[in-house]
């Protein structure tokens, strides 16, 4: 029989035979049930980022036995990366918030099938735990010429299944869909740059909405059914995102009805007629370097479209459209994989948007142009004296936002928990000694703070030093503040007299103070130099020419002088 797969005619034909003409492949032995997490979504939804690290972690621990089928339905998903099929399925889980999932589709408890984020690992447990009554395998060729998918799913009945009719469904899944999405910061592998990296987003029902029939349910029953369905271009509605063949896979299960799925399976796939040699760039990533220098690090997504293993690329690389450089990288990636592959450092300017762009010019030896892609980065970073001011402008959710300050290092020296209203907030910024510190505000939401801002200023509190806007950031927004020197008004350091200053190769330190130490920072806030003790002379020797900050600790406290060697 035939049946219309969607507005373009796409058709599928749908064969049913007791005893199958070719190989069986599923097995007869008796096996556990293979979980289906459907986890319902959506690019508004700030916490449903963590619902996706956690149902990549169930299916992580558990290769070839948990399949997992992101679903974008309701308000939260605003018709982006809908398909026809999601609010029917989300509709009838009983679910009230976002994330929300079913495993199996099962009623765990109460009389609705859904069940929060963190749920989903113990009922995956308990299912994976449970012996089917069926067992289910699936194998597919996908012509890259035509576009034209054969998929061939089997059925064998290890015992007699409650219901006379099952429902065998087979579903299109994406992966690697860069887009928007509120919370990214909860599952930070997927972020890429300011975007997201959606995985096992649903696409297509090739069987329908509840799936094809299934008649003969008893034990030693064996059920074979083909399906032919040439992929469009584009899947999904209302907003179809192109359909590209290499992140696509196929997840078949076997349902009671239209709830209570008995197990499932991803589909085999042989491709015919890929290209040999064809890496594609993913986008680039911003590797965030927490620290006050210009340095900044590049990850290139890549991924092997061919047939044959990549071994070698070659990537032309530039920096705010600045000389191309090169960099050559050797490793492996297997046909259909992909990796990360780190660029050289790069020395960017802080504080202003630099455009990162990188393609491959090179692939196992041979002259290849891939896409170029390109990343807007910004590197904040503050210099000045300490203490400093900072300003937060909350937003009406005052009680997502908070903040902490980060010594050089990496323990936290100050903080607060969260706002309280949403106005105005000062707070002074104390650093105990020069160095870097790393200011972190975040938004526990995802959505930044709207119609706020956050504004460091030296300790007059209206000499501005940085300034950014809320909705600058999603989730979190990260500073490096250079604290060159800290200010101290103690009339006891008054008399300490630091010469010659610029010094060449040594300074003298002269006051009635009995000094217990001399440190010499860079300005990038290391420690480069340091003797104890009541020490009068400090050797400059093998330094570089440059600023230095000096702390002197004594009897009388702590205090900091600029030093500049010639």
């Amino acid at each position: 029989m035939k049946k219309i797969l969607s507005l373009v005619v796409l058709a599928f034909l749908s064969v049913f035979t007791v005893m199958a003409q070719g190989e069986q492949f599923v097995s007869t032995e008796v096996s556990n049930k293979n979980v289906v997490l459907e986890e319902y979504t959506g690019i508004n939804c700030g916490y449903c980022p963590d619902g996706h690290r956690i149902a990549n972690e169930i299916a992580a621990a558990h290769p070839g036995r948990v399949f997992v089928i992101n679903v974008h339905a309701g308000s939260y998903a605003a018709n982006t990366y809908t398909t026809q099929w999601g609010n029917a399925l989300a509709n009838q889980t009983g679910l009230t918030g976002y994330p929300a999932g079913t495993v199996n589709r099962h009623v765990f408890s109460g009389s609705v099938t859904d069940l929060n984020r963190g749920q989903w690992a113990s009922a995956s447990n308990t299912i994976l735990n449970q012996t089917s009554p069926v067992n289910i395998a699936a194998r597919g060729t996908l012509d890259w010429t035509t576009r034209e998918l054969n998929i061939t799913v089997q059925l064998y009945y290890t015992a007699n299944e409650a219901n006379s009719t099952n429902k065998l469904n087979v579903a299109i899944i994406q992966d690697n869909v860069i887009g928007s999405q509120s919370g990214a910061s909860y599952n930070p592998a997927q972020q890429v740059g300011s975007q997201y990296r959606h995985m096992h987003m649903l696409r297509h029902l090739i069987t329908g909405q509840w799936g094809e029939d299934v008649t003969t349910t008893t034990q030693g029953s064996f059920v074979e059914k083909t399906y032919s369905y040439t992929i469009p271009a584009s899947l999904g509605s209302p907003n179809a995102i192109a359909a590209k063949l290499e992140d696509l896979h196929f997840v078949a299960f076997v349902a009671q009805g239209q709830q209570e799925i008995l197990t499932g399976c991803e589909v085999e796939i042989e491709n015919i007629n890929m290209p040999t040699l064809n890496p594609r760039i993913d986008g680039l990533t911003n590797i965030e370097v927490q620290d006050c220098s210009t340095d900044a690090r590049v990850n290139v997504n890549v991924t092997n479209v061919g047939s044959d293993a990549i071994t070698a690329l070659t990537f032309q690389y530039s920096v705010a459209n600045g000389t191309p450089m090169t960099y050559d990288w050797t490793g492996n990636i297997a046909s259909m994989d992909n990796t990360s592959i780190e660029l050289p450092t790069l020395t960017v300017a802080t504080n202003t948007n630099q455009v990162i762009k990188a393609k491959i010019v090179n692939a196992n030896g041979q002259a290849f142009e891939s896409t170029e892609a390109s990343l807007t980065i910004k590197k904040s970073v503050v210099s000045g004296d300490g203490p400093m001011v900072l300003k937060i402008k909350t937003d009406t959710y005052a009680s997502e936002t908070s903040y902490k300050l980060y010594g050089p290092n990496n323990n936290v020296i100050q903080q607060s928990s969260s706002f309280t209203n949403s106005t105005v907030h000062t707070f002074d910024l104390n650093f105990p000694s020069p160095g870097c510190y790393r200011l972190q505000v975040k938004d526990s939401y995802g959505d930044g703070i709207s119609g706020g801002y956050i504004r460091i200023f030296a300790a007059d509190g209206t000499t501005q030093l940085f300034n950014a806007t809320g909705t600058s950031f999603s989730s979190e927004l990260n500073v490096m503040i250079s604290v060159e020197t800290v200010d101290i008004d103690d009339e006891t350091f008054q008399d300490m007299l630091i010469f010659p200053n610029p010094a060449t190769n040594f300074v003298n330190i002269q006051g009635t103070a009995n000094i217990q130490q001399v440190e010499l920072f860079n300005l990038e806030g290391q420690r480069v130099a340091a003797e104890y003790g009541d020490v009068r002379t400090l050797s400059l020797e093998g330094l570089a020419s440059g600023m230095y900050i000096m702390k002197v600790t004594s009897d009388k406290g702590t205090t900091t002088y600029k030093v500049s060697k010639k």
